[in-house]
């Protein structure tokens, strides 16, 4: 089986002089949920940002269903690819059904407008979230938490198949982190691959089956979270101690300790 994206010896730099990050090589399958971990400026959301080709690479490639995207048309890039940055605001008050449907523009042309199927989609994707009370609210006017929901909604109307989240946790409460990993778990059973990145080791044991740290530049270690998530990789990793316990049979939790 032909990986869904895969990544080989990719660097990249904003100046063409000092590298973000250099001869990165990852594999990601359908229904797989990567979790790229690392300290602030390993390049973790400027990887995110190539893989969805909002930046070019330097050297290396990337490979959707084996196309290299460097010759994809950005309309079949925005067909397979859908992305939530780590911060999104609004400055028209939209609706939040308006929202989730734009999650149809990569499959309309320039003048064609959304018709039954494209609501019915749309629809589809905010009962599978549970959100279709919030239909008819501004997208300005509603929770964080919400928000999150909103846009995973628009991204479900896209119907890519893969799906690229820049910390999508990192604004939310605990509860609606829990949720949000609730539904990508929800989402990667359902067949969608996943490429996520975050600042809490701990995630990556409730969302992921695959994890790769960054650690200059680099990719320091890749593959199951608990052969990865270790106190070793982590002290390595973030200059800190962590313990990693066994919560119960089917869950271990990576907990930071206090700096004397």
């Amino acid at each position: 089986m032909n990986p869904i994206l895969r990544i080989e010896n990719a660097s990249f730099s904003y100046n063409r002089e000092e590298k973000i990050f250099e001869d990165i090589n990852l594999e990601v399958n359908k229904s797989d949920v990567l979790c790229i971990l690392g300290p602030n400026g390993t390049g973790k959301s400027t990887l995110i940002k190539c893989i969805n080709g909002l930046l070019n690479l330097d050297s290396g490639d990337i490979f959707l269903n084996s196309a290299n995207i460097s010759e994809m048309a950005r309309t079949d890039l925005a067909k397979m690819v859908g992305y939530i940055p780590q911060s999104h605001s609004s400055t028209f008050a939209f609706s939040v059904f308006d929202v989730i449907l734009m999650g149809r523009a990569p499959h309309l042309n320039v003048t064609s407008v959304p018709g039954k199927k494209d609501f019915k989609i749309a629809d589809k994707a905010m009962k599978s979230l549970g959100i279709s009370y919030l239909k008819d609210k501004s997208y300005t006017e509603i929770s964080g938490g919400e928000k999150q929901m909103v846009l995973l909604a628009r991204v479900l109307t896209q119907e890519p198949e893969l799906l690229l989240l820049d910390e999508p946790t990192s604004h939310l409460d605990f509860g609606n982190q829990i949720r949000t990993l609730d539904v990508i778990n929800r989402l990667s059973k359902n067949g969608l691959s996943v490429v996520m990145t975050s600042h809490y080791p701990d995630h990556a044991f409730l969302s992921s089956n695959k994890v790769a740290i960054m650690k200059d530049r680099c990719i320091m270690d890749i593959g199951k979270p608990e052969n990865v998530v270790t106190e070793e990789n982590m002290k390595k990793a973030y200059g800190i101690d962590v313990k990693v316990i066994d919560v119960d049979e089917s869950r271990k939790a990576c907990i930071p300790m206090q700096i004397k």
